[in-house]
């Protein structure tokens, strides 16, 4: 079978490209091949012939004078079993008063906190990769790291009487959680930790003021507003604002996203901070981290809007029969398994890394409805990584 194989390699006339993608698709098929279920007397002959097929190749590669490299590709997804607070498996849940945790020290600086943040750029730099001792991730450590984190950002005479730390496991991103809540003067807060590296991951207050004399006077008084509460909390700096969401005249939500080129954001690379402009208050913070996977080669080149289109195409032509191509934009997208050979697999957890991808929108014209199907399409390697709709 060998000696066949070669010879329709040597026909092909491959370019050092092409060679190495389809030698990674070979080998995803191998490595599905070894997982399969043999229910079938063909199961082994077409294992064999996968196998056959990959070593051929590689040796041709190897004899060309170059490598195959191995591209990042689609894993197949983890999954979760559903927790006794859905996407959260509930651990423990502890009651404590602050007065059985609190020293003097803790006191004095509760009792003389700024109402707001005066000084841009003095957070405390995020603790993602810093070591952690057992101590340091005690329920009383957090709380108090908790409130301090609370203080920073201007929360005043600090003096809740009791408070509660849930750990948790957060089921869809795979990881152990630590929440701190309380109730102080009507206001109901939390603030939540990665319980297992310490690392600061949100923090939730509401707070609604009566119509009265705004605290902002402007569109950009708000969103300065917005930048020194991010700059005074514990979180990756030297993001860039790009986008405002104003739900109501007391709730905007301001996302600082890191650029990673000139004009494209990783909003999964983000930190959101949501402002109560009338009162001036910090009432939300969401931290998302699922970084860019970039392991393209020097001298690589992405691929067109057309040949990702022609993918899309060939990879669900049923979906997108009758559909049109509305937008397509190159950006960063997380990978979500819809619409692949793992879209009917229930409760996936969240990619680990988010990708290049091309992301294409069709529309279904003179639909009753606003019919849209969204897919994207990995950039470098050409698979597509999922996608969802709207009806």
């Amino acid at each position: 079978m060998k000696p066949e194989i070669q010879k329709a390699y040597e026909t092909a006339g491959l370019t050092q490209d092409e060679a190495v993608q389809l030698y990674e698709k070979l080998m995803r098929r191998a490595e599905a091949e070894q997982t399969r279920p043999a229910r079938r007397m063909a199961s082994t002959p077409r294992r064999l012939a996968v196998a056959a097929a990959v070593a051929v190749l590689a040796a041709l590669m190897a004899s060309a004078g170059y490598a195959a490299y191995r591209h990042w590709a689609l894993p197949a997804p983890k999954t979760y079993e559903p927790g006794n607070q859905g996407i959260y498996e509930e651990h423990t849940r502890n009651e404590y008063s602050l007065s059985d945790l609190e020293d003097s020290s803790s006191t004095e600086t509760a009792s003389t906190a700024p109402e707001r943040p005066t000084e841009a750029g003095t957070a405390p730099a995020p603790e993602a990769d810093a070591p952690v001792t057992p101590d340091e991730l005690s329920d009383e450590a957090l709380i108090r790291k908790g409130l301090d984190i609370l203080q920073q950002v201007g929360m005043l005479d600090l003096r809740p009487e009791q408070l509660t730390l849930v750990r948790q496991e957060n089921l869809f991103w795979g990881r152990e959680e630590a929440e701190v809540e309380f109730e102080q003067n009507g206001i109901s807060t939390s603030v939540k930790f990665n319980a297992e590296t310490g690392r600061f991951l949100g923090m939730f207050g509401i707070d609604w003021q009566l119509d009265g004399a705004s605290a902002c006077e402007s569109d950009a008084a708000a969103a300065a507003l917005a930048r020194r509460y991010y700059e005074a909390l514990p979180v990756e700096q030297g993001y860039v604002m790009s986008s405002v969401e104003k739900y109501d005249a007391q709730y905007w939500s301001y996302d600082f996203c890191r650029e990673v080129e000139p004009g494209v954001f990783n909003q999964y690379e983000m930190v959101r901070v949501a402002i109560n402009p009338v009162s001036g208050r910090l009432t939300g913070c969401v931290v998302f981290y699922v970084p860019l996977l970039d392991d393209h080669e020097a001298g690589q080149e992405r691929i067109s809007r057309e040949r990702a289109e022609q993918i899309a195409q060939s990879l669900q032509p049923e979906l997108l029969d009758g559909m049109t191509l509305v937008s397509a934009e190159l950006t960063i997208g997380l990978p979500n398994w819809n619409y692949t050979e793992y879209a009917g697999v229930p409760n996936r957890r969240a990619s680990q890394v988010s990708r290049w991808v091309w992301a294409l929108t069709y529309r279904r014209e003179n639909s009753e409805f606003d019919e849209q199907v969204h897919l994207l399409v990995d950039c470098y390697t050409g698979e597509l990584l999922g996608g969802d709709a709207t009806k």
